[in-house]
């Protein structure tokens, strides 16, 4: 490629090619002064859709809001046009869904959030709305966490969608007024979307008419779903706004906990005992668990155990701009030593693995730090003097023993509270959770919000729930801390 390497326009520095389509080619470039990374969108003036092209630049060009990328400049020269936009780093939710599996309703509902807001915001443009017509999985990136809408393609004023000609959707996403060339379209034309992109994300499936929500669906949001995926328009939510206020009550209900960690950040240290207590293993359940509930989190690397790297080596992914990799629901930033510099990553919730490097879990600034313990009879003394030395600190602490033996007594140090130890249950996969392990990952949770009490809103209507739920799980039979076992 002759054009690898070229500076277009004086300014932007060609890297590589992003992708390749019908339609042209995207390259990866470099702003020479501003030093930032763009994607440029190069056209031929002879495509037969050309007019799209310059229809999706027109309408970019105009809009400014965190989910939709943002057109910086068009350009053209005799044989091409160019598209100057916001390099996006992330996958769609199609592949998502196509390599880990339909998401929790949880993930579900918070992804329904952004969208409703990107669509809201696109519906209020000006007095005359725009309709984007071709919302699917495949056009929505997550990008560090934030739903982004891209192809704009087929996306038209309310008065232009109308104008009689040929139409264009996706099967299994497009509304059914959007196969009439007689039919109407309007905002609720783009909610039947939303309803089938929810469906999607939370089956795995995309939905047929009439709708018929499987019996192991939330209730809740199956009941959200079911109105955006009617026949007539009539029948379905009103507006992308009366939509996004019915997902974010479902995304409160319940607990006070789903305040909690969207409004703070939140640093977790975990250690070991010992080399091959497991503490890898406990933090990245952790991580997984955490992601499922909704909450975005990020998982760093504090020593060099290799997990970092082969998961990358394993998995075949590559490193953002952050040097974050992710696999099915798990980001992680590997160990790249002292010497690397990176830019810090947008993320609120952080999940630090320091191996058995306790000293260093202590004397950077977290949270709660989390002492991962060999249960095992042998490792006793190792896991009694670790204890100690983590009350001694001063610091919120939790204790979690693994590889224990059920049934086998835990005796603690003097100082060390029972109400912060919990047994881990054996779960031989940390990225698919089983129910028992989200049981002790839940308590686990419980524990480290209370110790963020201070800065935590409701913490009183909380608090009363989390006594609640250890009092349940005394009654259990794997007992997260239990008077018998653990004195």
């Amino acid at each position: 490629m002759a054009l690898i390497s070229a500076v277009l326009f004086g300014k932007y520095q060609i890297c590589g090619i992003l992708g390749t389509g019908r339609a042209g080619t995207v390259f990866l470039a470099v702003h020479l002064e501003l030093e930032e990374y763009r994607a440029i969108k190069r056209v031929p003036k002879s495509f037969l859709n050309y007019h799209r092209f310059r229809k999706e630049a027109l309408v970019l060009k105009e809009l400014r809001y965190p989910g939709i990328p943002i057109v910086y400049d068009v350009e053209e020269d005799e044989i091409y046009s160019y598209l100057i936009e916001e390099y996006l780093e992330g996958e769609s939710l199609f592949d998502l869904v196509k390599r880990q599996g339909h998401l929790s309703k949880e993930l579900t509902i918070l992804y329904g959030i952004q969208l409703t807001n990107i669509i809201h915001y696109l519906h209020s443009a000006g007095s005359n709305p725009i309709l984007h017509l071709d919302l699917q999985p495949k056009n929505l990136l997550l990008c560090h966490d934030t739903v982004k809408l891209i192809d704009f393609g087929l996306a038209a004023s309310l008065d232009e969608a109308n104008i009689p000609g040929e139409r264009y959707g996706t099967v299994g996403c497009a509304a059914p007024e959007q196969y009439r060339k007689d039919g109407i379209l309007d905002e609720r034309t783009d909610i039947y979307a939303i309803g089938a992109i929810l469906h999607y994300l939370y089956t795995g499936t995309f939905p047929s008419l009439p709708y018929k929500p499987d019996r192991f669906m939330d209730t809740g949001l199956s009941s959200v779903i079911k109105g955006c995926i009617k026949e007539e328009k009539e029948e379905r939510y009103s507006s992308a706004q009366e939509l996004g206020e019915r997902l974010i009550q479902l995304h409160t209900m319940g607990t006070a906990a789903k305040d909690r960690l969207q409004s703070s950040s939140l640093t977790i240290a975990l250690f070991g005992s010992k080399s091959g207590a497991g503490t890898t293993h406990i933090a990245v359940g952790l991580s997984v668990y955490l992601r499922n509930q909704g909450y975005p989190n990020l998982f760093e690397e504090k020593h060099d155990s290799g997990m970092g790297a082969g998961l990358s080596d394993y998995a075949g992914v590559k490193r953002d701009q952050y040097g974050l990799l992710r696999y099915r629901s798990f980001v992680w930033k590997p160990f790249y030593g002292q010497g690397v510099k990176l830019k810090d990553p947008p993320v609120t919730v952080r999940i630090k693995d320091y191996g058995n490097h306790g000293e260093r879990a202590f004397s950077e600034k977290s949270d709660v730090v989390l002492l991962v313990c060999d249960g095992s009879p042998w490792s006793r003394i190792q896991s009694e003097q670790a204890a100690s030395k983590a009350v001694c600190k001063g610091v919120p602490y939790g204790i979690v023993y693994n590889h224990a033996v059920l049934g086998d007594k835990i005796h603690l140090p003097e100082g060390v509270l029972a109400s912060r130890c919990f047994r881990a249950p054996y779960y031989p996969d940390p990225f698919t959770l089983n129910k028992e392990s989200e049981m002790f990952y839940k308590a686990l949770t419980a524990m480290i919000l209370e110790e963020k009490k201070v800065i935590i809103p409701g913490i009183e209507k909380f608090m009363d729930g989390f006594k609640n739920l250890v009092s349940r799980f005394l009654k259990e039979k794997w007992k997260p801390f239990r008077k018998d076992t653990i004195s």
